[in-house]
């Protein structure tokens, strides 16, 4: 890999369908321009709080304007589209919201059907879709009807590190053969029957939960993901990775690093930040003997079972000088033969695989 660009200020960016678009500092306070790559789309006036690109649009929202603007990327054209706020653009909705009201509307971008309800779902059905609050997950259809819910006190204490405290979901995964998988605060690995909300599957690599006869021990899980590409569920921690079915729950794969890849990455003593991306994931990593915070990345092959790259891409001395490093809220992210970075500084830094 090899380092094409650096760019200071960067507020924020997202990788669509390929490219990198990212915000920088204006010329005022709460300005910002929003940039494609090296080129300027959104012009240093405004503070976006979110954007959306959609083709030759861009969907953006400015800060403390109850507004959704549109761009048009070819004429430069902008014009106010809804008097909602834009909050989320998946394959079939766009999610808008209402803060006066406290409203979510759902767009079908197909049909353009439109559905207000009082939930912010976070994952559509044909129906409707998943929603959650502080003490339980339910499924709602269009017409804001709750069909089932789980209430989170069902998923046990973890009596060992977090006595009487309830479990929470971290992150919601997906659905795959009428599954909704879901990990948990307490390192559990949940599956739902979407239909009825009852339990079909419960993994935990939680000592608290060794003799409790509701969980199937597993190694720790780390963090989960669901891989489209063959819909399962791909658990990444320190130790090592795990995939499980999607379908049936079976755990279909296992790696222990150091015991397969004991030079590659089984050589870092500290890992964070995995982020799968098909058949690899990314990670930043840490030695013993690193100091001045994180300045290492690689590249993990999940099909070879081996660290495919590396890099310090923040050199000890650099570190040391400026107080700049990695940070494990900014995982490193690969599309096609591109990575990007964002460091403590807001610099976003892009490499390229080199042929």
């Amino acid at each position: 890999m090899k380092r094409i660009n650096k760019i200071s200020n960067v507020d924020f960016f997202k990788l669509v369908e390929g490219k990198a678009y990212y915000t920088t500092d204006g010329s005022k306070p709460f300005w910002m321009a929003l940039y494609s790559e090296d080129k300027l789309l959104v012009p240093d006036k405004v503070c976006l709080t979110q954007f959306f690109p959609l083709g030759d649009t861009i969907l953006f929202a400015k800060w403390q304007e109850p507004y959704t603007y549109e761009l048009n990327l070819k004429t430069g054209v902008e014009r106010v589209v809804r008097d909602e706020i834009v909050q989320d653009v998946s394959e079939q909705y766009i999610n808008y919201r209402n803060s006066e009201q406290k409203t979510n509307s759902y767009v079908n971008r197909a049909s353009g059907a439109r559905y207000v309800l009082p939930y912010i779902l976070c994952e559509y059905l044909p129906d409707g879709g998943i929603a959650e609050n502080d003490t339980e997950i339910f499924r709602v259809d269009w017409n804001g009807n709750i069909l089932w819910s789980f209430p989170f006190v069902d998923l046990g204490e973890d009596s060992i590190h977090t006595p009487r405290e309830v479990d929470r979901i971290v992150k919601i995964l997906g659905v795959v053969g009428g599954l909704l998988w879901f990990f948990t605060q307490f390192g559990r690995l949940v599956a739902l029957d979407v239909a009825t909300g009852k339990v079909a599957y419960q993994f935990s690599g939680n000592p608290a939960d060794q003799d409790k006869v509701e969980y199937t021990q597993v190694a720790g899980l780390g963090d989960c993901f669901f891989r489209e590409a063959d819909s399962s569920i791909v658990c990444i921690s320190y130790l090592g990775f795990q995939v499980f079915d999607g379908t049936t729950g079976d755990l279909a794969e296992s790696c222990v690093f150091l015991e397969e890849d004991p030079d590659g990455i089984g050589r870092f003593d500290y890992f964070y930040a995995p982020n799968l991306q098909g058949d690899y994931f990314t990670f930043l990593a840490e030695m013993k003997t690193d100091r001045y915070g994180i300045g290492r990345v690689g590249i993990f092959d999940l099909k070879a079972h081996k660290l495919l790259w590396t890099e310090e891409i923040i050199p000890l001395e650099e570190r040391k000088a400026t107080g700049n490093h990695l940070v494990t809220s900014q995982p490193l992210y690969m599309f096609g033969d591109k990575l990007y970075i964002r460091d403590l500084k807001h610099n976003l830094h892009i490499f390229q695989r080199e042929s």
